[in-house]
């Protein structure tokens, strides 16, 4: 299994049962494909994704055990002959169908989940054009398009809202001419806005919910774990985009901390700031170091206090 595949996989079922489950005001319904459902409910993935998918899985279960869901960052998701090998991936943008399998994206966390990744690999991308980076710099720019507007676009339409792939690859051009950052800066605050616009569709009381955006920052700790470890290979970086990837979705979840603090007691939100300092030691910067800072189990370590403190809620 690619680890693209794996990427989709588990955003598209990892996150929506981690992100589907009974919390406040988050009722529990049936898997759903009509993206028109109306306001924000949260929903469970569509179905058949191997053991846990059968009577509700774990998201049916209220989410007593949230952290159960992790096992689908390695676990093959009905065995890895199911989904159609890498030929039956869609092309570029076909995500959500790969093999059989589909993501609810009319669930507002998967929804709003895969849009703060596209701000996680654009903000790794503007990092590398600005230290002189510019070629590497260029996949990451593509990345939102490539691996989340294809799954996004039914409900993006269902919701009403405009669609900005032409934004995304608007910037994708300007940025591909080269040339100093002020003249792509433009191209990336309109992206960047467009992305924001769609993320505040969700409902407001949802949004403000310390459940929602803690599950929201879980979800994109453990992408970066993941790809932090496809990254990383005996002592040794052997695909530093996702090494680059990896910093992209840990920057976002804390960037989604610090847009929500007031939702948290302060002891608590003062641990998950120095916890994410801390992780963030396994990324330097943007460029890969010459050797990783951390394991991937002492990068797993760090991510402990996080994983435990967001946990709660």
């Amino acid at each position: 299994m690619s680890n693209s595949t794996r990427t989709k996989l588990w955003v598209g079922v990892g996150a929506s049962v981690l992100l589907g489950t009974s919390t406040a005001g988050w009722a529990e319904t049936e898997p759903s494909a009509d993206y028109a459902q109306g306001s924000d409910s949260p929903l469970l993935a569509q179905a058949d994704h191997g053991g846990e998918g059968g009577e509700g899985g774990e998201g049916g279960e209220g989410g007593a055990n949230p952290y159960a869901t992790f096992d689908y960052l390695n676990a093959s998701a009905g065995g890895e002959g199911g989904e159609g090998g890498e030929g039956g991936e869609g092309g570029e943008g076909g995500e959500g169908g790969e093999g059989g399998h589909s993501i609810d994206v009319s669930n507002p966390g998967v929804y709003y989940t895969n849009l703060a990744m596209m701000k996680g690999h654009l903000a790794v991308a503007r990092e590398l054009y600005q230290t002189g980076e510019q070629t590497a710099a260029q996949p990451h720019f593509g990345h939102p398009i490539h691996e989340h507007y294809g799954v996004l676009e039914p409900a993006l339409e269902a919701r009403g809202l405009e669609d900005f792939e032409p934004t995304l690859e608007a910037l994708v051009e300007t940025v591909r001419d080269g040339g100093e950052w002020e003249s792509k800066a433009d191209a990336y605050s309109a992206a960047l806005e467009a992305i924001d616009t769609a993320m505040h569709d969700v409902d407001g009381e949802l949004r403000d919910d310390v459940a929602f955006q803690s599950r929201a920052q879980l979800v994109l700790l453990r992408q970066a774990l993941h790809e932090y470890e496809e990254a990383v290979d005996d002592g040794q970086f052997v695909n530093v985009v996702e090494y680059q990837d990896s910093r992209g979705f840990v920057l976002t979840a804390k960037a989604l901390l610090e847009a929500q603090a007031d939702l948290y007691e302060d002891d608590a939100y003062g641990d998950l700031l120095a916890a994410y300092e801390s992780t963030l030691e396994a990324w330097p910067s943007a460029v890969a170091p010459d050797t990783p800072v951390l394991t991937p189990g002492e990068l797993s370590a760090r991510l402990f206090k996080l994983e435990a403190t967001l946990g709660r809620y």
